[in-house]
């Protein structure tokens, strides 16, 4: 797994199993003698039906992700990143004009 302790990353192969997460990891364990609630389960990676999403919870996610990428739009770009856009723009110029 690669990534910080506030930022997981990708799980490498070897963390493919609990790529989930630990409260999926956590929900998908049986407990002997307990039926497991399945309003519990996770959403499923195949896109098939999982636990439901309320509203407010929608809305909740909709504007942490708003405010978040907000802060990321307002960084400036890297002098590296700036300077091979630069050249891509200087190069598609030179090709549309052949």
């Amino acid at each position: 797994m690669s990534g910080t302790e506030d930022d997981p990353g990708i799980p490498d192969a070897a963390g493919a199993a609990d790529a989930a997460g630990p409260v999926a990891a956590a929900s998908s364990r049986a407990v002997p003698g307990r039926t497991p609630d399945p309003a519990l389960r996770p959403a499923r990676r195949d896109g098939g039906p999982g636990r439901p999403i309320d509203d407010g919870a929608r809305d909740r996610i909709g504007r942490g992700l708003r405010l978040h990428y907000a802060g990321v739009l307002a960084l400036p770009i890297p002098d590296r990143l700036r300077t091979l856009l630069d050249e891509l723009a200087a190069h598609s110029d030179t090709e549309a004009s052949r």
